[in-house]
């Protein structure tokens, strides 16, 4: 309350002086700076989208570089398609995928154990007589892209359960 009681009365002790005109050239000081004070602000603004996009693109960059590249299931592919015995070809390379599920998924509670392995044993499962289910009249090559398709995509499954795995056990 002090504050404001000094305050009225330098306001009525000075009251005449807050009726003048300022001095000459005032107004023009007082328009400089706040001219320079925008410009100011400008540039700060400009710099800071500046320096924001240089934080996003170096992150973007960053995910790029550490990014590992996808793993080529085409070789799996043209492995197995080259085999006598593709089936068994790739049911072997599934199997191989699930032993690796099997020793990661170790580590695992019960319940997250048991969610897992029905999966993969849901994968393994379901391709064993998909032979019986294309029609007859498909040619021999048809038949080997139509199998080769859905065992690759049966293993790539697989393949992304065991990275799945293998990426949470490294952050735990």
């Amino acid at each position: 309350m002090m504050k404001k009681e000094n305050l009225e009365k330098f306001i009525k002790n000075h009251l005449p002086a807050f009726g003048e005109e300022p001095a000459g050239g005032h107004y023009e000081r007082l328009q400089a700076k706040w001219s320079k004070a925008r410009r100011h602000a400008k540039i700060m603004a400009v710099s800071r989208m500046a320096a924001a996009a240089c934080v996003a693109a170096a992150i973007t960059v960053t995910v790029f570089l550490y990014t590992p590249p996808p793993a080529a299931p085409q070789e799996t592919a043209a492995l197995c398609e080259k085999a006598a015995d593709m089936k068994s070809c790739y049911f072997g390379k599934m199997h191989d995928v699930a032993e690796q599920i099997r020793e990661i998924a170790a580590t695992l509670d019960n319940i997250d154990r048991q969610e897992v392995m029905m999966e993969v044993d849901f994968l393994l499962a379901a391709g064993n007589d998909m032979e019986l289910e294309l029609p007859d009249e498909l040619p021999d090559d048809a038949v080997a892209a139509v199998l080769s398709g859905y065992y690759q995509r049966h293993l790539e499954s697989l393949q992304t359960i065991a990275e799945m795995l293998t990426e949470a056990d490294v952050m735990m």
